[in-house]
């Protein structure tokens, strides 16, 4: 799923609806950062709490976990990409790394 129709199913909720959405994300982030556990994903947190939700927020729900899916698995190699080095022309290969020091690479949205 696209980030767009993620946000094309997020746009139909109503007002009530969207500050149960907003609550149901806070408190899986505040879950997750009491947590010891070192991974989860989001349909093992979201699929048990659909129980009772709107229609609306069931779609809001499996498009967050539709989402969270589309990402690389945690240990999978990731494509090779350049990028440009901040302040500089010089452009870096991911793959120049493969081998000598590791990489964190994070995949996300923040908006």
């Amino acid at each position: 799923m696209q980030k767009e129709q993620r946000d094309n199913i997020l746009g139909r909720l109503g007002p009530e609806e969207w500050t149960q959405y907003r609550g149901l994300i806070r408190q899986v982030s505040s879950e997750r950062k009491a947590s010891s556990s070192a991974q989860f994903t989001a349909r093992e947190v979201l699929e048990p709490r659909k129980e009772g939700l709107s229609d609306n927020l069931k779609s809001a729900v499996d498009a967050v976990i539709a989402r969270d899916e589309m990402g690389p698995a945690v240990g999978e190699t990731p494509p090779d990409f350049s990028l440009k080095r901040i302040g500089t022309d010089e452009m870096v290969r991911l793959s120049s790394f493969s081998g000598k020091r590791p990489v964190g690479l994070i995949f996300g949205s923040y908006t």
